[in-house]
């Protein structure tokens, strides 16, 4: 039977990968510091520190889904010293042991913020332009797998996410702030654009967090992933944050941008159709529209 084994996995994306693993009638390992609330008797749980995991841990992992990171662009620039180093130690180590355990494929989740100020839509070729710790962090790990698999013959893949939606999100995304809002009846806040913007708040590239855990499995099973690739994983489309705002329903003000954001974000998906036969097959408002009618 294949097995996944899948890190940081009391997080918001880890727990749909995991859930479109079990579709796929595989075996999975959870690893994370944190105790795991879920009592699926179909995973089992492993609550330990990822860099301490033992050869009898990784007794037949296929794969790896390294979802274990220090998030939150904020709390990086706060802190950079020690999210560096957490980051990027325990991905190193990561795949060290990986690769000393013959894992099949070892698959990463960087983010599409280090693209930074690069025209839209934005292209895996262009040159990265992280513009704050989080982003830079994601990108020395994206080069850590690509030298881990020149240099060790570890088969390795980053998949740069967008901006992910969905059920049991992070309580840090703008999406779960707003909802947030609207349930407590407070003002929905809203970054300004610049005065040279055509659109009145920022532009985003939303991706359904179900379609972006079966990109997970599919580049996992793909016979042209696992050469240090990179990987856009987002819709192609744009939505403004002030429809979103304005989906979710309630008062709306506007504040002044904050120095770490773009004003708008844009995927070329030609690659994750090629690599993956994978698209989004969600669209944004819908689902909001759907979701917000259950609470």
């Amino acid at each position: 039977m294949t097995k996944l084994l899948v890190t940081g996995s009391s997080g918001f994306i880890a727990k749909h990968i995991i859930e479109e693993a079990l579709k796929n009638k595989w075996e999975v390992l959870a690893v994370d510091i944190k105790k795991n609330l879920s009592k699926n008797p179909k995973v089992k749980y492993l609550k330990k520190d990822l860099r301490n995991l033992s050869k009898k841990d990784m007794k037949n992992v296929n794969y790896v889904a390294h979802l274990a990171f220090v998030t939150n662009i904020p709390n990086s620039i706060k802190n950079p010293i020690s999210t560096t180093r957490n980051n990027i130690e325990m991905t190193a180590i990561l795949l060290d042991i990986c690769q000393k355990n013959g894992i099949k494929k070892f698959v990463f989740p960087s983010t599409a913020s280090l693209f930074g100020n690069n025209p839209i839509p934005w292209v895996e070729t262009m040159t990265a332009d992280p513009i704050e710790p989080y982003s830079w962090q994601k990108h020395a790990c994206e080069n850590l797998l690509k030298m881990w698999n020149i240099r060790y013959g570890l088969n390795t893949s980053t998949l740069r996410l967008y901006q992910i939606y969905g059920e049991n999100q992070r309580k840090d995304t703008a999406l779960a702030a707003f909802i947030k809002a609207k349930k407590l009846n407070r003002t929905i806040t809203l970054t300004k654009t610049t005065a040279q913007s055509s659109f009145r708040s920022g532009m985003r590239d939303f991706v359904y967090v179900k379609d972006v855990a079966k990109a997970f499995i599919k580049c996992m099973k793909s016979n042209k992933t696992g050469n240090g690739e990179i990987i856009n994983i987002g819709s192609g489309k744009m939505t403004s944050m002030e429809d979103i705002a304005k989906c979710i329903g309630g008062k709306i003000k506007f504040i002044p941008q904050r120095s770490f954001e773009v004003e708008c974000h844009q995927a070329d998906i030609t690659k994750s159709k090629k690599l993956l036969n994978w698209k989004a097959e969600t669209e944004v408002l819908i689902w909001l529209k759907k979701f917000m009618k259950k609470i």
